[in-house]
């Protein structure tokens, strides 16, 4: 399989038979990692603040948190 697909499937390899079948017969949903859902809550920020001020305060914690730990987010602080 990975000669065939590739790196792409790497979650797969780890699932059993059973929760393979489960998963094609149930659907199943790639969950986004913790930087996607961080970048998503800081533009959503504005949108679903009490009022702009409010919406920028928490976006200038959320930039001032990452500087502080030394992390980088496309879209947010890099």
């Amino acid at each position: 399989m990975h000669q065939m697909y590739g790196h792409d499937c790497g979650s797969l390899y780890d699932l059993e038979l059973i929760e393979l079948a489960a998963a094609l017969i149930n659907g199943y949903e790639i969950g986004k990692s913790p930087e996607e859902t961080l970048q998503e809550y800081y533009v959503e920020a504005l949108h679903t603040a009490r009022d702009e001020a409010t919406g920028h305060d928490i976006q200038d914690a959320i930039r001032y948190t990452l500087e502080t730990l030394g992390i980088k987010i496309e879209g947010v602080n890099a």
